[in-house]
C-alpha cells in the first residue's frame, strides 16, 4: 500500500504555520509498512480541495488529511469529501452527541454553528476525538477494477491528531497494514562534502538497490539514509547490517552518529562514559554550542557540560585572560592557537571542569568564501591546538564553526588528534 498525506488550510499554504502533522503521520504510516509517496497542501478553497482529494483517491491506497473539520465557513473538508465521492452530508447522531457532550462538560452552551461538525458523508464513520469538538471521518471509497481507497480526515491540532491516531492505526491494521515493516537508518557524517562522501563509497547509492541508500546534506552534516522493507524490524536490521558495515569501513571517523544523534549528543555521551566534565569558550558563534550542549538529552546523564563563556570579539578575550596571565607572569599569546589554549585552560579552571575547549573568532582567508578559526583543548597537563579552514554557505558559517568545534573535541576524545 502507498499513502498520501494532505494538509488543509490557508494558514499552511500561506506559510504562516509550519505543517508538522504530515511529518508525524508519515513516520506512523511507514511504521505500518505503508510507503508515503505524496505530501500535499491545499488552501481553503472548495474546488481546489475537491481536485486534490480526487487526485489522491486515484493514486493512493491510504489518504490521511488534517485540518478543515472546524465549525467555521472556511472548514471545507467534509464538504469536499462529500463532493468528490458524490455522497450527501447527513447528521450522525453519535457525532452530534459527541459535540454536545464536549460543551456540556465545560458547562457552556453549544453554538448552533458547531452542529455542522456532526455532518458526515453517507457511508462514512466517526473517529473519536477525546479532547476536541471535531470528530474525525473514516471512509472507504470504491475504485473500479482495484482495491478501495481508505480515506481518513483528522483535525489540524497536532495534539488531537496524536490522540486520534490509535483508532486510525487500528482500522489500517484490519485492512492488512502492519504485516510489513519499513526501516530507515540514518548515518551522519561531518568533515567532508556530499560529493566527496559519495565518491568514497562503492556502488551503494543507486536506485533499485535493496537496501536503498540515499545521500543528502543538511546544514553541512552529510546524511546517508538506508531504507528497506521486511516482515519485522529484526529482519530489516539484519538486511541492512552488511550495508552499514561497508559504509563504516569506507568512511571511518567521518561518521559521528546514527538516526537522531547530533554531534553534541555524541560528545556528551562520550564524556559521560569517561566520567569527564567540560567547559567551553565560544567566540563568534553567538553561544549556539553552549545551547546545543545544554539542550541535549545526553546532558541529563551526569551533566558533563559545566558551562561556558560566550565572547563577541577577541578584545573580550584579552580582558578575560589578561589578568590571570599578568599575575602569573606569563604574557598573553599573540597567535590565535596559543590564545585558544590559554582560554581553554582558563575556562577549565573557572568552572572546575576536567576539559576546557575554546575557539577563536572567524577570520577570512586568501580564498573567497573560505574562513578559518583556531581551536584549543586542555585537559590536565595535556593540550591540543590547531587551525581549521572551511568553506560554507554564508548562512551556515557560524553553525559550521560550531560543528567543527564539537567535531574536534569528538576526535580528540577518541584519541585521533594529538599535539
Amino acid at each position: 500500500m502507498q499513502a498520501e498525506v494532505i494538509a488543509n488550510g490557508d494558514e499552511i499554504t500561506s506559510g504562516r504555520i509550519l505543517d508538522t502533522n504530515s511529518q508525524w503521520l508519515s513516520i506512523r504510516l511507514e511504521d505500518l509498512g505503508i510507503r508515503v509517496m505524496y505530501h500535499t497542501c491545499v488552501g481553503d478553497d472548495l474546488q481546489a480541495m475537491v481536485a486534490v482529494f480526487r487526485q489522491a483517491i486515484e493514486r493512493s491506497d491510504v489518504v490521511v488529511t488534517t485540518g478543515g473539520l472546524g465549525p467555521t465557513a472556511d472548514d471545507l473538508t467534509r464538504e469536499a469529501l462529500a463532493n468528490v465521492t458524490g455522497r450527501q452530508l447527513i447528521e450522525l447522531p453519535e457525532a452530534l452527541e459527541h459535540v454536545r457532550r464536549f460543551f456540556a462538560q465545560r458547562q457552556r452552551p453549544m453554538p448552533e454553528r458547531n452542529r455542522i461538525q456532526a455532518a458526515f458523508p453517507v457511508g462514512s464513520e466517526m473517529i473519536r476525538n477525546p479532547n476536541g469538538t471535531a470528530p474525525g471521518i473514516a471512509m472507504t471509497i470504491p475504485r473500479e477494477d482495484r482495491s478501495p481507497c481508505h480515506f481518513f480526515c483528522l483535525p489540524g491540532i497536532p495534539s488531537e491528531v496524536y490522540e486520534m491516531w490509535p483508532e486510525v492505526e487500528e482500522r489500517l491494521r484490519k485492512i492488512g497494514a502492519g504485516k510489513e515493516y519499513i526501516l530507515h537508518r540514518d548515518i551522519k557524517c561531518f568533515g567532508a562534502g556530499e560529493s566527496q562522501v559519495e565518491s568514497m563509497l562503492p556502488d551503494l547509492i543507486r536506485r533499485g538497490n535493496d537496501p536503498l541508500v540515499g545521500i543528502n546534506a543538511s546544514k553541512n552534516t552529510i546524511i546517508l539514509r538506508i531504507s528497506t522493507k521486511g516482515p519485522n524490524r529484526q529482519a530489516c536490521e539484519e538486511k541492512i547490517l552488511p550495508t552499514v558495515e561497508i559504509i563504516q569501513q569506507c568512511l571511518g571517523d567521518l561518521i559521528f552518529g546514527y538516526d537522531e544523534e547530533e554531534l553534541q549528543d555524541v560528545v556528551l555521551a562520550r564524556l559521560s562514559e569517561l566520567g569527564k566534565t567540560l567547559a567551553i569558550v565560544e567566540t563568534d558563534t553567538s553561544g549556539m554550542v553552549a545551547d546545543w550542549l545544554y539542550q541535549s538529552k545526553a546532558q541529563s546523564q551526569g551533566k558533563p557540560f559545566r558551562g561556558g563563556i560566550v565572547l563577541a570579539s577577541e578584545d573580550s578575550v584579552h580582558r578575560i585572560v589578561g589578568s590571570p596571565s599578568a599575575s602569573s607572569g606569563q604574557p598573553v599569546p599573540s597567535d590565535r592557537q596559543g590564545l585558544t589554549v590559554l582560554l581553554a585552560s582558563h575556562v577549565r579552571t573557572l568552572f572546575g571542569a576536567d576539559i576546557g575547549l575554546a575557539v577563536s573568532s572567524l577570520k577570512p582567508t586568501e580564498l573567497s568564501r573560505v574562513v578559518s578559526f583556531a581551536v584549543g583543548v586542555v585537559s590536565g597537563e595535556t593540550s591540543f591546538q590547531q587551525e581549521i579552514r572551511f568553506g560554507s554557505h554564508p548562512d551556515f558559517v557560524r553553525l559550521t564553526m560550531g560543528k567543527h568545534m564539537l567535531n574536534t573535541l569528538r576526535l580528540w576524545l577518541k584519541g585521533k588528534l594529538t599535539s
